[in-house]
C-alpha cells in the first residue's frame, strides 16, 4: 500500500511525468528553513551559488530537509524503499522580472539511468506569477531532444540550455505550489519557467532522488543514502555535514561537484559555473 500518494496518482505520474501538490512541511518548518537559507545568504553573500548543486553537503539544515519523513514517504511510493539523494539544489528567483529557465530536459546532460525523480519544494509562493515550473505532460516518454547552450546571464540553468527543435507548448501546465508543498516531476519531462513577476522572492529547492539500483552510463558520481540500504554501490558515498559551510563541508562539496561537473560540462564550450565548482557566476 502506498504511504502518501493514491494508486491513481502513482499511475498518472508514470503516464504524465508529474504530480502536484503534496504538502510535506508545516508552516513552522517553512519559516525555519527559509530563515536558515536567508541566514546563510547573509553570512556568506559571495557563496550563495554553491547552494545550486548538492547543498545538502554544505549545510546540516539542508541535510535535514532531504530526510523529512513525509517527503521520503512520497518518494518511496514512486521509486521504492531504498533511496539515494543525488542533489538538493536551490532555485531562487528574485522578483526581478528577468530570471527564467528555457524549455529543456534534464536527462540531456545526466548519466543516471533510469530517470531521476524530482521534488520541487517551495519555501515561498511558487505560482504562475512567481515563475513556477511549467511542464509538458507525457514528454518524459519521448526521445531526448537536441539542446543548445547559452551564456545568457538571466538563465537560471548552469549551461543556459534550451531545446532547439520545434515543440508544442500549448499543452504545457503550470505546477503551482504554495510554501511547504512539493511538485513532483520526471527528470526527462520537458519543462521551463517564466520570470518572477511577484512581490516576493520565489524560493524553491529541487530535491533529486533515485532508487539505489540506479546506475551511471558514464563517469563517476556520488550520492547520499537517505532511506533503506544500498546493495549496489553504483555511486560513491557522501559525507553528512556537521557544520554550516565548514572546511570539511566545503572539501566534500568540491569533491562531489567536481565529479558531477565532468558529466554536466563534458561537451560544453562554456566554463564550468560556480555552482559546479568553477569560477563563472550564473543567475542565482
Amino acid at each position: 500500500m502506498p504511504k502518501v500518494l493514491s494508486e491513481d496518482a502513482i499511475r498518472r505520474f508514470r503516464e504524465d511525468g508529474h504530480h502536484h501538490p503534496v504538502r510535506v512541511l508545516d508552516d513552522d518548518q517553512v519559516r525555519r528553513f527559509r530563515t536558515a537559507l536567508e541566514g546563510f545568504e547573509a553570512r556568506h553573500p559571495t557563496e550563495t551559488r554553491k547552494l545550486k548543486t548538492k547543498a545538502h553537503l554544505l549545510c546540516p539544515w539542508v541535510d535535514e530537509m532531504i530526510r523529512i519523513p513525509r517527503l521520503l514517504d512520497v518518494f518511496e511510493d514512486l521509486i521504492g524503499p531504498d533511496i539515494l539523494c543525488w542533489s538538493a539544489a536551490f532555485r531562487v528567483k528574485e522578483a526581478d522580472g528577468a530570471t527564467f529557465a528555457g524549455w529543456h530536459q534534464d536527462t540531456v546532460y545526466s548519466p543516471v539511468r533510469p530517470n531521476l525523480t524530482f521534488a520541487a519544494l517551495a519555501l515561498s509562493e511558487c505560482g504562475a506569477r512567481q515563475g513556477c515550473l511549467s511542464v509538458i505532460p507525457g514528454s518524459h516518454r519521448g526521445e531526448i531532444l537536441p539542446h543548445a547552450e547559452s551564456s545568457d546571464p538571466t538563465s537560471i540553468l548552469a549551461r543556459g540550455q534550451y531545446i532547439t527543435s520545434d515543440i508544442d507548448t500549448t499543452q504545457a501546465i503550470d505546477l503551482e505550489i504554495k510554501a511547504g508543498e512539493i511538485a513532483l516531476f520526471d527528470h526527462g519531462i520537458i519543462h521551463g519557467s517564466r520570470p518572477n513577476l511577484g512581490p516576493d522572492r520565489r524560493i524553491m529547492i529541487l530535491i533529486e532522488m533515485m532508487p539505489t539500483s540506479a546506475y551511471l552510463v558514464r563517469g563517476q558520481e556520488s550520492a547520499t543514502l537517505v532511506r533503506g540500504r544500498d546493495a549496489y554501490g553504483h555511486f560513491a558515498g557522501e559525507r553528512r555535514p556537521t557544520a554550516e559551510f565548514g572546511p570539511e563541508e566545503i572539501a566534500a562539496w568540491h569533491a562531489a561537484v567536481g565529479m558531477r561537473a565532468k558529466n554536466i560540462f563534458a561537451d560544453s564550450k562554456l566554463p564550468v559555473s560556480e555552482a559546479y565548482g568553477g569560477g563563472k557566476a550564473t543567475a542565482a
